[in-house]
């Protein structure tokens, strides 16, 4: 349905509007038969993918999303109905100030009186972990997050987490797979390859934010698990292997090599977040429970299995292309 501009139809504010969760969570809105008036945050409404939203009809808002605009935050919050809000600890790699900006939001929300607040979370493996992992920060903050939202829950205001599961995308882009000089691929991870990841396509994130908008059961105080489809991180690269007609062997390396093969100036503290999250998720799991998949039957549509992803995508780092 094309978004509206009729007063009658809830507005749904969409932080990071231009990036891509919060452009999954329009678009996935924009197939919806329900109509909404959406507004969308940005830092720069001239660059082109703002440009393009305002085309469909979206309120474009230049803003900020840092400590100091919580004032202009409460702005672009006031008269809506939802809010759908996000992190992003990789553009700071601060574990505080992703932490006081999420709090931020929330707290911005409370005073511009929203009713409904989502927000892209992840889970605790220090919590999981009975206080091993305490030092997988880009989890941790987003945890500390929700567990604050949920602290401020009441008759008037509901706090939803929608947890992010594995990105398929993480398989591109040389993050895990990698040539060596010697020409050989390899996926060396401090893990089994028997460790489980819920797997995403980024681009369908959106369809279980949109479930929780327009199934109030799932508000019921649980967070909500995004995952297409479990599958083991061996089996992942196995699929990249079979598709590209690469040989591409996994290796479970310990975590002082994994922290040796990081890029120069990797900071150690994103070194200690990358060694344990990989430790935690083949030891404990990514979420930590068995119903990954429970929230499937909410969803508008079918999504995406990983090896349905792998063929359509475009990967010129293997010599694939579309």
């Amino acid at each position: 349905m094309t978004i509206t501009s009729d007063t009658s139809a809830p507005l749904v504010v969409v932080g990071g509007s231009t990036g891509q969760q919060g452009g999954s969570v329009i678009r996935s809105l924009q197939e919806s038969n329900k109509a909404y008036r959406i507004r969308g945050l940005t830092r720069d409404v001239s660059k082109p993918a703002a440009k393009a939203l305002a085309e469909q009809g979206v309120e474009m808002l230049s803003v900020n999303l840092v400590i100091e605009n919580k004032a202009q935050v409460v702005e672009a919050y006031k008269a809506a109905d939802i809010v759908f809000a996000m992190t992003n600890f990789w553009e700071h790699v601060d574990k505080a100030k992703e932490t006081a900006e999420g709090k931020m939001f929330i707290d911005a929300a409370l005073e511009a009186k929203v009713p409904l607040f989502i927000f892209s979370s992840l889970g605790s493996f220090d919590e999981y972990s009975g206080g091993k992992y305490k030092n997988v920060h880009h989890f941790e903050s987003k945890a500390q997050i929700a567990d604050y939202g949920r602290l401020k829950a009441s008759p008037s205001f509901t706090f939803v987490a929608v947890q992010a599961g594995f990105y398929y995308t993480n398989l591109t882009r040389n993050q895990i797979i990698r040539q060596g000089n010697d020409g050989t691929w390899t996926a060396a991870l401090p893990c089994k390859p028997d460790a489980l990841v819920p797997g995403i396509d980024i681009d369908e994130y959106g369809l279980w934010v949109r479930a929780a908008i327009e199934h109030e059961e799932l508000r019921d105080g649980r967070e909500i698990l995004t995952c297409s489809q479990e599958m083991s991180i061996g089996d992942m690269v196995k699929e990249i292997a079979k598709q590209t007609g690469l040989k591409i062997a996994f290796k479970t390396v310990n975590n002082d090599e994994f922290r040796a093969a990081m890029p120069e100036g990797t900071p150690e503290h994103i070194k200690d977040d990358l060694v344990e999250c990989w430790n935690a998720l083949s030891e404990i799991g990514y979420y930590n429970r068995e119903d990954v998949t429970r929230f499937l039957p909410y969803l508008s549509r079918k999504t995406t299995t990983f090896a349905d992803w792998v063929k359509k995508k475009d990967m010129p780092e293997y010599g694939k292309r579309a």
